[in-house]
């Protein structure tokens, strides 16, 4: 007879730190395997690029969680060895730069004050500033790394929270009033109604059109969920009104462990990465909150089942929903979706504060 997995008790602390320390003995699996190129997914093989396209600063930012919980200067050293080879990436027209670098160098300045981690954020900071489009009052996705010839008209939800920590690593006020604009226009372009969010939108004839039904695809409001909590703590009112109203979205329309990737999609696979986000995001918000247990325990909610379930084994989390060919979804191990759930897991664990994630 088969042993019953409860999924629905919280994790014990006991638990929660042997899923840690599985997912990062992985990194080492994964180093050995892919040398000098930066991890993508693996489906039966690991997707390697040169480069790292938008997913490469999520393998220094594991790199630096591995740091933060280790303490270990070995660690430290292969993450801004990591960070360093994404330089190339500073001038790429894509603002999906900021996921590369808050990721990728960002949170080695937040999370353990690496000076050499500090410069290339600002590095990539100042790109960010520049790119800015006064007529749109926001940064446009770009052309590249999948943006396409509307790119510079283009919004994409995804790097709102990345480019809101990158504006607010330097207290630059400059800096901080643009990421408030980008903000205020990210919600006339996204936000729907009752808290739902739509994951990217298209600017035409100075008006924003959403590109997919809000609410739709769990990791979009998953990435509105995160930037909107940031958003909230850096501007306050209004956005912690709308970051409220998202979080009730999702507790609305997501009542499952494993949310749905997308909710039109009831036949198609579900993606546990955005409940890893999510879970991270509601611990955000939880501290901002006298009355934030119910956030934490939902939080500890969308967790348990992951751990214990069969999407993760011995430190490989298979439940990043990714676009592996232009015709067909499916769950993988990536460094995305490996990153959120040790992030929410470390936070879980108190080793980091989910506020500077």
């Amino acid at each position: 007879m088969s042993a019953i997995v409860v999924l629905d008790r919280p994790l014990t602390g006991a638990e929660t730190q042997r899923a840690i320390e599985a997912i990062l003995s992985r990194l080492e699996q994964i180093d050995a395997v892919c040398g000098k190129g930066f991890p993508l997914y693996y489906d039966g093989a690991w997707k390697v690029s040169a480069g790292g396209s938008w997913l490469g600063g999520f393998w220094a930012g594991l790199w630096w969680l591995r740091a933060v919980h280790s303490g270990r200067p070995t660690d430290r050293q292969q993450a801004l060895r990591i960070a360093e080879r994404l330089r190339d990436k500073l001038d790429c027209d894509s603002h999906h730069r900021s996921l590369i670098f808050w990721y990728g160098a960002g949170l080695g300045a937040q999370l353990l004050a690496d000076p050499q981690a500090a410069a290339l954020a600002s590095a990539a900071t100042q790109r960010l500033a520049h790119a800015f489009d006064p007529v749109l009052c926001c940064i446009p996705l770009g052309r590249e790394l999948g943006g396409g010839a509307q790119g510079d008209q283009r919004l994409s939800i995804d790097p709102l929270a990345a480019t809101l920590n990158l504006f607010a690593l330097s207290a630059d006020p400059g800096l901080l009033n643009l990421g408030r604009q980008h903000l205020h226009v990210s919600f006339r372009a996204c936000a729907g109604i009752g808290g739902a969010w739509s994951s990217h939108a298209q600017s035409v004839q100075g008006q924003w059109q959403p590109g997919d039904r809000p609410g739709n695809w769990s990791r979009g409001q998953a990435w509105a969920m995160l930037g909107l909590g940031i958003g909230a703590r850096l501007y306050g009112v209004p956005f912690r009104d709308d970051a409220q109203r998202a979080t009730q979205y999702w507790l609305r329309s997501r009542p499952m462990e494993a949310p749905l990737n997308r909710l039109d999609h009831t036949d198609g696979p579900n993606d546990p990465c955005a409940a890893a986000m999510v879970s991270l995001a509601l611990q955000a918000q939880a501290r901002d909150y006298t009355d934030g247990e119910v956030l934490l325990q939902e939080a500890g909610r969308l967790l348990a089942p992951i751990v214990r379930g069969s999407d993760f084994d011995d430190g490989r989390f298979i439940g990043h929903c990714y676009r592996t060919s232009p015709a067909l979804e499916q769950k993988v191990e990536s460094v995305c979706g490996s990153f959120f759930l040790l992030a929410a897991l470390m936070s879980l664990a108190a080793e980091i504060d989910p506020r500077h994630i």
